[in-house]
């Protein structure tokens, strides 16, 4: 009996340790499952992300110092170049934009209304055009029957002076031209006209 059962144990085969690359398979199969939800969650919040930069879906106002507002020169569309230092002693409306951005066509008619309500006043509007075709940013100008000044910036200087994170970005430069404040997302006829007359001294 005793060599029966030693016989039997020689020829079970013994438990065989789960591979090393089996472990790591497991492991890191966790590790993705924890991440797809928190990359998802991050998508939701700021959007999608075209040539580096991030389409931000929802407006809020955004922390900005006062500094003097860099100056640049834009090739504008409609012919002609458009410098914005000599706009001294005016509020200028800064806008980024692209046509294929779905927040950037969302505000586009509350910009057309801001301009409208505000240029009696002396307040100017720029729209800087960026990671774009001229062809598809002059069809969404015709189509939203945006008529103040609007040019490209195909190398993203401009860009990249402003500090801009994303698009719609907006920025309203006081009459002393200094940037003093910085929308993120798209902006509506009302919070526009609040943050122009902040940049003015005049309050909400």
């Amino acid at each position: 009996m005793q060599q029966e059962y030693t016989e039997l144990s020689r020829a079970a085969p013994a438990p065989r340790p789960v591979p090393s690359r089996a472990r790591l398979v497991v492991v890191l199969l966790a590790i993705l499952a924890l991440l797809v939800p928190l990359a998802s969650a991050l998508m939701r919040a700021q959007g999608p992300r075209r040539g580096g930069i991030a389409v931000n879906t929802f407006g809020r106002a955004a922390a900005l110092r006062p500094r003097p507002v860099p100056d640049f020169s834009l090739p504008l569309f409609g012919g002609g170049t458009l410098r914005i230092l000599p706009f001294g002693g005016h509020p200028v409306v800064v806008n980024f934009w692209a046509s294929w951005c779905p927040p950037c066509r969302e505000e586009a008619p509350e910009l057309v209304a801001s301009w409208e309500a505000l240029r009696s006043r002396g307040v100017l509007f720029v729209g800087v055009n960026v990671w774009d075709s001229e062809e598809a940013a002059r069809e969404f100008l015709q189509s939203f029957r945006i008529q103040y000044p609007n040019g490209p910036d195909p190398q993203g200087r401009i860009l990249v002076e402003f500090g801009v994170t994303g698009i719609p970005e907006t920025y309203v430069v006081s009459p002393q031209g200094q940037l003093r404040a910085r929308w993120v997302g798209p902006i509506t006829r009302q919070q526009l006209t609040q943050l122009v007359h902040l940049s003015e001294g005049q309050g909400p």
